[in-house]
């Protein structure tokens, strides 16, 4: 029944709405991994047909978010790409010494999944800084951004978190059967969440960083998009503030901006 399986044509469909909406490309080639996505959903409303489910996807407001969370991507774990974070530690030691004690340092995690990555950055800062920092950790996903917010993890996903980092910043939970960890508050005060669409919410809302986080989020995006959306980035950081990117993602033929090493850039002074 060609209804219940994913056409061309609503590949296509689905393709445009959400390279629209927060531009990502879907090319033809995911076709498969697209319908498996939409197939959960259609099956968790029981709507008869995959082509039914789409049709109402894209003409009630009210699903579009869920059809975006079923088609990004939210791969992610504690203390990826772990090069980048003796890079932010001199980065973080130079500017202390450069500011006065009670100076603020502010970070921007976009694209922060279910957290893992703010939550990390947090560990990182908390000996460096103490109290005088504060994470700002943006996704367009509202099923991301709520696990994210609660905290908890399994005993397997913090394996990647040092021994000591996890003692002093984890908590187990009180049923010793239970494989459940907690980021402490000692942690979750300095993160805030929240929904950002990095395609075309309002950048000017958002404060001046030192430090952008964005791995391997860009890589989903049009060259014309990812370049708009770096310049966006420079606008919002600080002079000789940090943009981090993934490995899979590399800036080119941007002004005003220079790499340091890798997939790590520097603003250059205005």
């Amino acid at each position: 029944m060609e209804r219940d399986r994913l056409t061309p044509r609503d590949h296509a469909r689905v393709a445009s709405f959400i390279h629209d909406s927060v531009g990502i490309q879907l090319p033809e080639q995911k076709r498969n991994l697209v319908e498996s996505r939409l197939r959960k959903r259609q099956n968790a409303l029981s709507i008869p047909s995959l082509g039914d489910y789409i049709d109402y996807a894209l003409s009630t407001k009210e699903e579009h978010i869920h059809l975006i969370d079923n088609l990004t991507t939210n791969k992610t774990e504690f203390f990826r790409e772990a090069s980048h974070y003796p890079v932010l530690e001199t980065h973080v030691t130079n500017w202390r010494r450069s500011q006065s004690e009670k100076q603020h340092f502010h970070i921007w995690s976009a694209g922060c999944s279910s957290g893992e990555e703010p939550y990390t950055l947090a560990m990182v800062l908390k000996p460096l800084l103490g109290q005088h920092f504060s994470i700002t950790a943006t996704d367009i996903s509202l099923e991301m951004l709520e696990i994210a917010s609660k905290g908890l993890y399994l005993r397997n996903q913090i394996q990647p978190i040092p021994e000591g980092v996890r003692k002093r910043f984890l908590l187990k939970h009180r049923d010793k059967t239970k494989p459940i960890i907690k980021i402490s508050q000692d942690i979750r005060q300095h993160i805030r969440f929240g929904q950002f669409n990095l395609l075309n919410d309002n950048y000017a809302a958002m404060p001046k960083f030192n430090v952008i986080f964005c791995r391997n989020v860009m890589i989903y995006f049009s060259d014309d998009i990812r370049q708009r959306i770096i310049r966006q980035f420079l606008n919002k950081l600080t002079d000789d503030g940090l943009l981090f990117i993934g490995h899979s993602e590399s800036i080119r033929g941007i002004e005003g901006i220079e790499q340091l090493v890798p997939t790590v850039y520097r603003k250059i002074s205005s």
